[in-house]
């Protein structure tokens, strides 16, 4: 038995509920009642308030202990609901927002120096910079026969000037004018269609520092930047093979921020859509080809496609092995794209269409005859390629 439950009310829990019981009730409570997002209550920043105070008292072991002994009456604690002078609005903001991180964050694991549910914890140091993310794109022909990138990237280093301190040798920093030295200041943050929050965000005056340069102190080459583009000329391979939505991380590219060694560049490889050819899954090619009807019937021998690499492809199916249907698929093995890290290829799904006879041929065909003469076959592709193979249809398995 508790002396007093009116904490426990307003958030709508058990007097023994778990902690975890009493930041999910905080939460629900919290967005339910914020007054931004209840402009016509004007009872509801006092309500706010009041799950805010229950919220910081139930939170805390030791205050939730003497809570239960004494209640509202016992040793100080910040004050009672409706006199709510414990947490300021800083330590509001940041119970509801988060810390550093910039977001209105009902969850957990703000990434500052605040975690909203969780307590407070010290703010960590970035082991290294962020990532570059670049997306980069290659023909299909590129990705089967791989290619050698030499490009130029602007990256952010630190100044050499000022080895990246931002002012002039001996120059002294001074207050922040914006943040008035916090370090973070407080911005409206749509949250919602309709609703609006405050948010706590790094100051970018002076970079959650607190302080900062004057203009006169400011190191005369980065201007207080810290740091200065740079151009390096890198050179990176796509291997045959390399498929759609592959990355290629480039160690120690990316931009770097004084005292943190910096990140990666990572490409995004993508391939452009081909005109003839489509990849499919385990490095399978498909291709679409129009044969004749007498190609159909009678098999062909024919020129019929250039490949990714430039090769002529000659397929050759004999008189009597087979009867090729409008629609059918078949394949030539070793024909698809290579498999990366092996010396062998997938294969080339082709879906045949067969092309029939005009009007103008049935017009020419003597009815009185029992001989009827097929329309010639198309003749070989042109220009003729340096490299001509002849590959043989398999049944699709």
């Amino acid at each position: 038995m508790v002396a007093d439950s009116a904490y426990y009310d307003l958030l709508g829990i058990d007097e023994d509920a778990s902690p975890e019981d009493v930041k999910k009730a905080y939460r629900n409570k919290a967005r339910l009642h914020h007054p931004d997002k209840n402009p016509d209550d004007p009872l509801a920043h006092e309500k706010f308030q009041e799950i805010g105070q229950a919220y910081e008292t139930l939170s805390d072991p030791d205050e939730r202990a003497a809570y239960d002994r004494y209640g509202t009456s016992g040793p100080s604690r910040g004050g009672g609901p409706g006199d709510f002078d414990g947490p300021d609005l800083d330590d509001l903001f940041a119970h509801m927002f988060g810390g550093g991180g910039g977001g209105f964050d009902f969850g957990g694991g703000a990434s500052a120096s605040f975690d909203p549910f969780g307590g407070s914890s010290s703010s960590r140091k970035p082991t290294r910079g962020k990532d570059t993310d670049v997306r980069y794109e290659i023909s299909l022909e590129e990705a089967f026969k791989g290619k050698k990138v030499v490009m130029n990237l602007s990256r952010d280093r630190a100044c050499g000037v000022c080895a990246g301190v931002g002012g002039r040798k001996g120059a002294k920093k001074e207050e922040c004018g914006r943040c008035k030295g916090k370090g973070s200041i407080i911005r409206d943050r749509h949250i919602a269609p309709g609703l609006v929050g405050k948010a706590k965000v790094v100051c970018d005056e002076c970079d959650g520092e607190g302080e900062r340069f004057s203009e006169r102190a400011k190191c005369k080459r980065c201007k207080g930047a810290k740091v200065t583009k740079e151009k390096k000329r890198v050179e990176f391979e796509i291997d045959p093979g390399t498929e759609d939505g592959e990355r290629i991380a480039l160690r120690g590219e990316g931009d770097e921020t004084p005292g943190i060694p910096p990140g990666d560049v990572i490409f995004h490889i993508h391939h452009r859509p081909h005109a003839l050819f489509r990849t499919l899954p385990r490095s399978d090619l498909s291709i679409p080809l129009s044969i004749s009807l007498s190609e159909a019937l009678l098999g062909m021998n024919r020129l019929m496609f250039v490949h990714l690499d430039g090769r002529g492809v000659r397929i050759e199916t004999k008189r009597g092995e087979r009867i090729i249907k409008h629609g059918d698929e078949l394949v030539i093995k070793g024909e698809g794209m290579p498999v990366r890290g092996t010396k062998g290829r997938g294969n080339l799904r082709i879906r045949f269409g067969v092309e029939m006879p005009g009007l103008s041929w049935a017009s020419r065909t003597d009815p009185g005859s029992m001989v009827v003469e097929l329309p010639k076959p198309p003749v070989d592709l042109t220009p003729t390629p340096e490299v001509v193979v002849t590959r043989f249809l398999s049944p699709l398995r």
